[in-house]
């Protein structure tokens, strides 16, 4: 499938199973009881302690039992090496950790804009499983897409970033410059992230209000 072997394709399998297990166990549930707390206008009590809002909303529930989806995915990832006979080099293994850093900025990234995007459409509770069926698109490779699609999956929603690429960087196929475009890429949907935080919270309307 667009030049990837199979054993490859079960590689990319692996990240984007980590990739869904860490959404499931850490930023999934937190979103959730975030917009619960939007919806309800008691984010408040969130606001009013003394600790980043942001911060605190990211970190509001947590699904531990969805870490065994992750570290299934770990196992896929390292059964995929052994079977192509392949053991990463240091400096690969450093730019698929790299990357997979790249990816987590990426998806809270998305996370808190899908957060922002609650303050205004309060009324769907359906946001979430939108950004999931988004995320699905990772589980194929980026060379799948073409034209507007391979840019928006690269730099707008980076999913290549957060499957195919550390992928890549495993298979030994990734340069530097490919690793430094993504990690700029994704804190640059940080900054962005925050920046729309910020202007969303001068919105709120709060159950004191």
């Amino acid at each position: 499938m667009a030049g990837w072997k199979p054993v490859e394709l079960v590689l990319l399998t692996g990240c984007f199973t980590t990739m869904t297990g860490l959404w499931s166990a850490l930023l999934g549930p937190a979103l959730i009881a975030s917009m619960n707390h939007i919806r309800r206008g008691t984010l408040d009590y969130v606001l009013l302690r003394p600790a980043d809002a942001l911060v605190l909303c990211l970190v509001a529930e947590f699904a531990p039992w969805s870490l065994i989806e992750a570290l299934g995915g770990l196992l896929l990832i390292v059964g995929a090496l052994i079977q192509l006979g392949r053991m990463p080099g240091p400096l690969e293994l450093l730019a698929a950790l790299g990357l997979g850093l790249a990816g987590m900025l990426a998806l809270y990234a998305l996370g808190v804009m899908v957060l922002c995007a609650s303050f205004r459409a309060m009324q769907l509770q359906n946001l979430t499983y939108l950004m999931e069926a988004v995320l699905d698109f990772g589980r194929w490779p980026a060379q799948v897409f073409r034209g507007a699609l391979r840019v928006l999956f690269t730099y707008v929603v980076p999913l290549a970033v957060m499957t195919t690429y550390p992928a890549q960087a495993l298979l030994g196929e990734l340069d530097g410059t490919t690793v430094a475009t993504a990690l700029v890429t994704s804190v640059g949907l940080m900054l962005v992230a925050r920046l729309l935080w910020l202007r969303a919270l001068r919105g709120y309307t709060s159950a004191s209000s």
